[in-house]
């Protein structure tokens, strides 16, 4: 063992500190220290092997994110502001405000960055909110200044370093800080994408094509009552989405896509935004998630014509997507975001999803809409690796809205290879329903089938991470401990799906139209161009869309004019549909014209 190693404290010398009141169970050196919990990977360190030690001379670049001050004070103005009855409704907090009151000041940024240094550890820079803090140094180095062993890990076929115990410092540090990025490096994150094709034996259609088909912009526009805001003139003018995405695309293919669909955007602009250098150079992404960026900007961009869209690129690294985030919020360049990419929320440390999540509180405070969707893998998003009921991350966090999916059909029907399925109302998606007709995918057992179908649906369920929020509360909601997922929904069944159009080479899908894609990716997207909509026929930000959403739903004005589709059939494979709230759609499906008209007789 290294010097620099034995200087780590072991799991008993660690627990020999654990504060108890003021005082420690032992003798402690002259400055007391505290264990920063919540900071390892355990489930993902569970299904991975190690393979041993970080090299000490190895150098790397991590992040430590801050507490914001007053953290308390700050979720409680959160709530007021989005309480039509209070004086504070909708008095957003512009960048500069938030980071005067809430941010960590220049002095907590000094006395963290100095107490690195002692190990040689320097800062290489501080976000504009000063809540992350970018260092670069050894692993020797961060092992002795957290006071924790570095390890390299192999999970499937990414190899990965991690710390497999909390780290300890010095309490006056540790008080400061919520969590580190990038410590432990592997990442997860996918685009929540299907295709229907993907099935086995179903592969005759896939490749590119000459013409499109699915639901159309339209098409959406009408069965959700999008309409009567165009006819209003509300087009999502003075609006501007971002799209936080971790992989780049072609703008022209989306200029070809309204063309196509006879999108007129009007001076509309259209711009990439790079995070930590972007995606990288000549490397347009594989798999779903090359086309994931081409749809969040199409179909986004369809729903809102008139609205700005500001394509947000960064890296696929655990640091990327975390910066990803605090790019879109800290800038504020934009009212609404979609994000649809993720991970099954245990695979991260806690304290990485609350880093995030704090990120997200900022976003409310300054009146940001952020959608994300809820994940394709039904109530299992950890699946196979995890046999138990999880959700995604971001989608779990309180303070974003989680987009699930439904299947709506297509005049009565769904089309499945062979024949279609009579399908009269909008369902929970599900692909249970499914099971019944294996044989018109070329399966000879429905047991077969079900194996290659499952668990594939509207990602759903409740949180481990994060508590309940106040939105939820009530007897309209589950009783758990756990943020309940999702909270709105929209079609994203692959056979009542969409099509893409996409010309980067690289993938299997082939180039141009591509057909029969789903997913939740579609219903975060959709629902941003919506809410920008919205905005413009509201002649206002809705800002952090759940409480709203929540108390519409809770309305007597939501009888007269319900502004979501009652759903009350299909499941996620553990969960079902019923009236009222539920962890396969949430609130529903929007009518869109009457959500409007709601929030308008709510906050006036």
């Amino acid at each position: 063992m290294s010097k620099s190693r034995m200087l780590v404290l072991s799991s008993t010398a660690m627990a020999s500190i654990v504060l108890f009141g003021s005082q420690t169970l032992a003798a402690s050196p002259p400055t007391s220290m505290s264990v920063l919990h919540r900071n390892v990977a355990h489930h993902l360190l569970s299904q991975s092997s190690m393979t041993g030690s970080a090299p000490s001379s190895g150098t790397t670049t991590f992040e430590v994110t801050l507490n914001w001050r007053h953290a308390n004070q700050l979720q409680n103005e959160i709530r007021q502001l989005y309480t039509p009855t209070s004086p504070q409704y909708h008095h957003f907090l512009s960048v500069s405000q938030f980071i005067q009151r809430f941010a960590p000041t220049p002095s907590q940024v000094q006395s963290v960055a100095r107490y690195f240094s002692q190990y040689g550890i320097s800062l290489k820079k501080t976000s504009r909110n000063r809540n992350t803090l970018e260092f670069s140094g050894t692993y020797g180095q961060i092992e002795q200044a957290l006071h924790v062993q570095m390890m390299r890990f192999q999970h499937h076929h990414q190899a990965f370093t991690a710390n497999n115990q909390d780290p300890s410092l010095p309490s006056n540090i540790a008080t400061l800080i919520s969590g580190f990025i990038n410590l432990t490096t592997y990442h997860g994150f996918h685009s929540s994408l299907v295709n229907a094709q993907s099935l086995k034996h179903n592969r005759s259609s896939q490749g590119s094509t000459t013409q499109p088909k699915g639901y159309s912009p339209q098409q959406i526009a009408k069965d959700y009552q999008i309409n009567p805001l165009y006819q209003r003139g509300a087009l999502g003018q003075h609006q501007t989405i971002a799209i936080a995405t971790l992989a780049t695309f072609r703008p022209s293919d989306a200029q070809y896509f309204w063309k196509y669909y006879h999108i007129h955007r009007g001076s509309a602009s259209l711009n990439i935004v790079p995070v930590d250098g972007g995606y990288p150079s000549g490397n347009s992404g594989s798999g779903s998630g090359r086309i994931e960026t081409s749809l969040d900007v199409e179909r986004s961009g369809s729903l809102a014509p008139h609205a700005n869209i500001l394509v947000y690129e960064a890296p696929n690294t655990s640091q990327g997507f975390y910066d990803l985030f605090n790019s879109v919020v800290s800038q504020d360049r934009a009212q609404t975001m979609s994000c649809s990419w993720g991970e099954d929320e245990l695979l991260a440390t806690p304290a990485y999803d609350m880093s995030i999540n704090n990120i997200f509180m900022e976003g409310a405070a300054q009146g940001q809409s952020l959608f994300s969707a809820s994940g394709d893998s039904g109530a299992y998003d950890g699946y196979p690796a995890i046999a138990a009921p999880s959700v995604d991350f971001p989608a779990s966090s309180p303070f974003i809205t989680a987009a699930g999916g439904t299947t709506l059909p297509i005049h009565g029907q769904v089309p499945i290879p062979g024949g279609s399925i009579p399908m009269r109302t909008e369902h929970g998606w599900g692909w249970s329903y499914l099971l019944p007709y294996y044989k018109n995918f070329g399966y000879s057992t429905e047991a077969q089938f079900y194996a290659a179908i499952f668990p594939v649906g509207s990602g759903g369920g409740t949180s481990s991470v994060f508590r309940r929020p106040f939105y939820q509360l009530g007897p309209a909601f589950p009783h758990t401990l756990g943020r309940n997922v999702p909270d709105v929904a929209l079609n994203a069944d692959p056979f009542t799906g969409y099509a893409i159009y996409d010309t980067n080479p690289g993938t299997s899908y082939g180039q141009g139209w591509i057909n029969g894609f789903g997913g939740t990716s579609f219903a975060s997207p959709q629902w941003a161009g919506i809410t920008a909509t919205m905005d413009s026929a509201l002649g206002a930000q809705i800002g952090f869309a759940n409480p709203l959403f929540y108390a519409v739903f809770q309305s007597p004005q939501n009888r007269l004019y319900p502004a979501f589709h009652t759903i009350t059939k299909g499941n996620n494979w553990f969960y079902h549909d019923h009236i009222g709230y539920n962890r396969v759609t949430g609130l529903g499906s929007p009518d869109v014209s009457n959500l409007t008209k709601d929030i308008q007789s709510l906050t006036h």
